[in-house]
C-alpha cells in the first residue's frame, strides 16, 4: 500500500524517483525552503512517513533519523529511500521519547495539522533540542484563497450536515488530509511557537493551488499547482512554513 493504493515495487520506485527529481530540479518550493533554512547536523524527521525527504535531506550531507508511528509508511521508507546518512524507525514520538538536547535540528512537515496535542509536541522538541537547535514546521494555510473557495462548498446547511456524517465515517491512520484536526493561520502558530520556548528567525509561504472550481458540473482548473499568480499576496498561499529556535 502506497498512499492509499495497493502498488507494485516497480510502481513504488517510479513515483518515488518522481518526487525526489522534482527536489532536485526545485520545482517542489516548500522543500526548497525546507533545505534553505536547515541547518545542523544531526536532525529529526517527526512523522517522516515514506521517508523521501529524510533521503533528500541525507543527499544534501545532514545525518537524518525519520521516525513515523505508523509501520506501513516505516516499512517503505527502510526499503526505497535508506542510505548511510539515514535511518528509520516506527515510534511513537511521545511515548517512547528521546534524551534531552539530542538533534541540532527538527523537522515537523505537513504533521502538526494531524496531532491532537500540538503544544505537547512543541514543548517536547523544545527539550530534545540542543542549546540554539532549530525547528522547521510546515503545515496548510488556513488563510489560503483555496480554503476560502472550498469553504464556499459548505455555504448550505444540509451540506455542512453531510460533512459531519462524512467525517464521522472516515477511515483513521491514513496520514493524508482526512485526518486534518487543526488549519493553522500564521499567527496561531506564531503564538503557539512562541508560548513553548521558540522564536521565529524565518518563515515563507508558498504554493498556489492547484484550485479547480466547479461550473456547468464540471472540475476547472483555475490556478495551477506551480503558478505565481499569488506571489504578491504571501498569506493566501497554499503553505506556510516557519523555521525556529530554541531559546
Amino acid at each position: 500500500m502506497y498512499n492509499g493504493v495497493n502498488c507494485s515495487k516497480k510502481e513504488i520506485i517510479k513515483s518515488n524517483n518522481s518526487i525526489l527529481k522534482a527536489y532536485e530540479t526545485k520545482h517542489d518550493d516548500r522543500i526548497s525552503e525546507v533545505v534553505r533554512m536547515l541547518e545542523g547536523e544531526k536532525i529529526l524527521d517527526v512523522g517522516c512517513g515514506y521517508g523521501t525527504i529524510s533521503r533528500w535531506c541525507s543527499e544534501q550531507g545532514y545525518k537524518m533519523h525519520g521516525i513515523d508511528r505508523v509501520e506501513e509508511f516505516i516499512l517503505i521508507a527502510k526499503e526505497f529511500n535508506e542510505n548511510k546518512n539515514v535511518n528509520f524507525e516506527k515510534r511513537d514520538f511521545m511515548e517512547k521519547k528521546f534524551p534531552a538536547d539530542s538533534f541540532d535540528g527538527i523537522l515537523f512537515l505537513e504533521t502538526i495539522e494531524h496531532v491532537e496535542n500540538p503544544a505537547e509536541y512543541i514543548k517536547e522538541f523544545h527539550r530534545i533540542l540542543k542549546p540554539n537547535g532549530i525547528l522547521i514546521i510546515s503545515t496548510p494555510n488556513a488563510t489560503a484563497l483555496k480554503n476560502m473557495l472550498y469553504a464556499l462548498s459548505y455555504r448550505k446547511k444540509e451540506k455542512r450536515e453531510s460533512l459531519i456524517q462524512n467525517i464521522s465515517n472516515e477511515p483513521k491512520n491514513t496520514g493524508d488530509q482526512l485526518e486534518h484536526i487543526y488549519n493553522w493561520d500564521f499567527p496561531c502558530l506564531s503564538r503557539l511557537v512562541n508560548r513553548c520556548g521558540f522564536n521565529i528567525t524565518d518563515h515563507s509561504f508558498v504554493g498556489s493551488g492547484p484550485i479547480f472550481l466547479p461550473i456547468f458540473g464540471k472540475r476547472i482548473r483555475m490556478i495551477r499547482g506551480n503558478s505565481r499568480i499569488l506571489n504578491k499576496w504571501p498569506p493566501l498561499m497554499k503553505t506556510q512554513i516557519i523555521k525556529c529556535k530554541k531559546l
